[in-house]
């Protein structure tokens, strides 16, 4: 049996649709400040690319974009997977197959290896509609907020 590794963050985003590339910046953040002591990846994909990078680790934390109707844009939210399940939520970085739906296979494929624990952060942002580089301005005040959260979430 092999031993997990602590924590991994992993941070989506396109980088060239605007605010869908939160994850990408809060993940480059925390890779700097949490060298050396979390394992921070950042992916332009989603789905199974997601959870496979999960595996191997006791906990994992995503942050992404997230649209959810009637919501400004830079409200932080933190989840787990049953709210995903539960709630009709729309990730902008989970592109192939849905996120749940990957987790359940890479679970059924390789349990012994999946975290114990996983947690996301879902920044909200406005429905991207057009290419674009660097983020809003209410999405650029939540990456501060989102990084401190991720910390603490790490124990740092």
């Amino acid at each position: 049996m092999n031993r997990k590794r602590g924590t991994v963050v992993i941070g989506l985003g396109n980088p060239i649709l605007g605010d869908d590339m939160v994850g990408l910046v809060v993940a480059s953040e925390l890779k700097r400040r949490l060298a050396g002591l979390v394992d921070v990846i950042e992916l332009c994909a989603g789905g199974l690319a997601v959870a496979e990078a999960m595996l191997g680790y006791e906990k994992a934390i995503i942050v992404d974009a997230l649209v959810e109707e009637g919501t400004e844009p830079g409200k932080i939210l933190r989840l787990t997977l049953e709210d995903i399940k539960t709630t009709p939520k729309r990730f902008i970085g989970f592109h192939d197959i849905d996120f749940v739906t990957s987790v359940e296979l890479i679970k059924a494929i390789d349990r012994e290896s999946f975290p114990d624990e996983v947690v996301i952060f879902g920044i909200t942002i406005q429905e991207p509609r057009c290419y674009q580089e660097g983020l809003s301005e209410e999405v650029k005040v939540a990456v501060p907020k989102c990084v401190e959260m991720i910390e603490k979430e790490c124990g740092y």
